[in-house]
């Protein structure tokens, strides 16, 4: 009868579901309550009431064991969950298909990048830098850092650094510039074609067929190194070819002499027209540019006739028109490029008017009028 006594309670111990005990432990458990009893047998009748006693600390033996058990178990298993962890860490992205249209995509979005980068309009703050005009780049593109991160979506960190490199970027106080030009590409990177890939596990080469944008029909065939980097990259800098940089900005860059920067720079500080006075026809027709281009509104007005019969509006209407209604600052030198070069010609006792060429609307004429003063000064709407 005790026997299965002790058989049920060590039965009852071993189906709960949440203890695992070594599958030793309930024989020697069982081994140490009988040994405990036959040693009660063999003492006598007199030592009959010991029995329960020594039961009641067998079974606290008992349980002081499961609890060793159960702490053993605990760490069992957390140390199982341990290396369980290490090994269902996240492998390395393992490499997609490439194929042609695939690798088509991956250029024209490649281009598009350097594209975004060279004609980055900035935040419309331009400087003049050793002759040359320049534009600070925009908040996302205000450092090599930040030019070379964006590039590195499509190329790799070593072919975006060669790419910026071969571009005229500086860094003037303390932020990135560049020309203050627009660019445009030589061939059609946006319309070109994959005609063979070849891949090597993380690797592949790609041929395309450039077409080339003076020509039509024309085509360039390269070939172009990829590799797989969390997606296919470029590992060389591609040879996009833009117009050249120096060509540029000698086109649409207005140049003041000595003399009209001087006096620029006095009519800047105090925007009063007496400070143009004795300057040529043409040299106030160049400040009047370098002042639109500078956005100093206050010194455009004030260069303009004050000759009655003359003014179309007064200073606190100029005030209210757009700003966007002087053009961009591209359209502005391509209005007046080459009028440095102009000739002035007088049609009347108050009126004349530079001749010039622009080189794209041909023949232009820029307005003046001579104030009562006997002084030349702008006309409204010059150039209309």
């Amino acid at each position: 009868m005790k026997e299965k006594f002790n058989d049920d309670i060590l039965q009852s111990l071993k189906n709960r579901p949440d203890l695992a005990p070594r599958k030793e432990f309930k024989s020697e458990l069982k081994t140490k309550l009988f040994e405990e009893i036959d040693g009660q047998k063999k003492s006598g009748r007199k030592m009959g009431r010991l029995v329960p006693n020594v039961l009641a600390a067998a079974f606290i033996l008992a349980g002081i064991f499961l609890t060793f058990e159960l702490i053993d178990v605990e760490r069992d298993g957390q140390n199982a969950s341990k290396e369980q962890d290490v090994i269902v860490a996240p492998t390395p992205e393992e490499p997609t298909e490439l194929d042609e249209p695939t690798a088509d995509k991956l250029i024209v979005e490649a281009f598009n990048r350097y594209d975004t980068v060279l004609n980055d309009e900035g935040m419309g703050e331009t400087f003049i830098y050793e002759g040359e005009s320049y534009r600070y780049m925009s908040e996302g593109f205000d450092s090599e850092e930040k030019v070379i991160h964006y590039l590195s979506k499509s190329f790799t960190p070593d072919a975006a650094e060669k790419l910026i490199g071969n571009h005229p970027f500086i860094v003037y106080k303390g932020k990135l510039a560049q020309p203050d030009v627009t660019f445009e590409p030589g061939n059609v990177w946006t319309d070109t074609t994959a005609v063979k890939v070849r891949t090597t596990e993380a690797m592949s080469d790609v041929t395309y067929e450039i077409p080339v944008s003076e020509g039509l029909g024309r085509v360039n065939v390269q070939s172009f190194r990829l590799v797989f980097d969390g997606g296919w990259k470029f590992s060389v800098k591609l040879p996009f070819s833009f117009r050249e940089v120096e060509k540029e900005t000698k086109e649409w860059n207005l140049t003041l002499t000595p003399e009209e920067e001087a006096v620029y720079q006095e009519f800047s500080q105090d925007p009063r027209e007496e400070h143009l006075h004795g300057l040529s026809p043409i040299s106030i027709a160049k400040i009047y540019v370098q002042a639109t281009l500078d956005e100093r509104d206050d010194l455009v007005y004030e260069m303009y006739t004050d000759r009655a019969g003359y003014v179309q509006w007064n200073k606190e209407e100029d005030k209210k028109f757009p700003k966007a209604d002087r053009g961009t600052k591209d359209q502005i030198l391509r209005l007046f490029k080459g009028i440095e070069n102009g000739e002035f010609i007088q049609t009347g006792d108050t009126d004349g008017y530079i001749k010039y060429d622009n080189g794209s609307e041909g023949g232009m004429g820029f307005q003046m009028v001579k104030d009562e003063d006997g002084y030349w000064s702008v006309g409204f709407m010059p150039t209309q």
